[in-house]
């Protein structure tokens, strides 16, 4: 019998924005998609791992994680019941390896499968499997400040859970025709990540995605507004601009949070480029633990 892994007890980081790479949990249900943003973010060695594989790589980085659910149609998620499936998977996910998984966003799709329908799924992923809140994209062709979401927003508030807006351009669809549909104007934090979090004080918004080409919106935003946070997959911190960089250090040290984008990008050399960067040692803190500890309530 193989040793049993150890646990990880001290984390490193904490993952505001992982994928999956096994076969239940592949980010899209076309191949094609997947192989499409590979090559895109020109992954080597992109392959199918188990559940425990996938566990494990994240003990040796060192890291504890929220997944993201993908659950759009873009994605091949069209039936409500392949959206509970993906939901099921990822709570047993949280509940058999319990030290790296936190939990996960909840995808929806109200205006194709019902408003109704979709809150009782918000309600029971975050009653029942220990999920976060809901993550609104452009993918879903509905901007976050239409009032399609402001259901979701109140139900989330009243629980105290934290929700993701996606923020800036997206790997998804770039290069494509068209940009497969997505409407980069839905990615734009003024006015969509500004509206939600002015008209619901007391629900934390957390934009998802390095924010270019809206940096200094974004930064904006952070500043005016206390219950705004910004965590910044998709871009390797070597190639973040000199303006964020100098904000990161100075007036939203406690906003940023590290994400990974994983199994796109490597920790090794996520950490190894936000560790070159010239970052105060209690910024690094920040980014890494601090204020996704402090927003996804779990203390020091």
């Amino acid at each position: 019998m193989a040793p049993k892994s150890k646990k990880l007890t001290n984390p490193k980081a904490i993952d505001m924005e992982c994928l999956m790479c096994t076969k239940e949990g592949a980010l899209s249900k076309d191949p094609a998609f997947v192989e499409m943003l590979a090559a895109y973010f020109k992954t080597l060695g992109l392959r199918e791992k188990t559940e425990g594989e996938m566990a494990q790589d994240w003990r040796d980085a060192g890291v504890q994680v929220v997944i993201m659910s993908q659950t759009h149609k873009l994605f091949g998620f069209t039936e409500f019941e392949q959206i509970q499936e993906r939901h099921n998977y990822i709570g047993q996910l949280k509940k058999d390896y319990p030290d790296v998984v936190l939990g996960f966003w909840v995808g929806l799709q109200p205006d194709l499968l019902g408003i109704w329908k979709c809150l009782k799924e918000v309600e029971r992923c975050i009653k029942d499997l220990g999920s976060f809140g809901v993550f609104v994209s452009g993918m879903q062709g509905t901007p976050a400040n239409d009032k399609m979401w402001w259901p979701f927003y109140d139900l989330c508030q009243d629980a105290g859970v934290p929700i993701k807006i996606s923020v800036g351009a997206t790997a998804g669809g770039a290069g494509q025709g068209g940009g497969m549909g997505i409407k980069l104007s839905t990615e734009k934090p003024i006015p969509n990540i500004d509206d939600v979090a002015a008209l619901f004080p007391n629900l934390t918004v957390i934009g998802h995605h390095y924010p270019f080409p809206w940096i200094d919106e974004m930064v904006a935003i952070m500043i005016h507004k206390n219950n705004v946070y910004c965590e910044v997959h998709g871009w390797r911190p070597k190639y973040f601009h000199d303006n964020f960089r100098r904000e990161l250090n100075t007036r939203v040290r406690n906003k940023i949070m590290f994400g990974s984008d994983y199994p796109f990008f490597p920790y090794a050399t996520l950490f190894e480029d936000w560790e070159a960067s010239n970052y105060k040692p209690e910024v690094l803190q920040n980014v890494y633990l601090n204020t996704a500890r402090k927003i996804l309530g779990l203390g020091k």
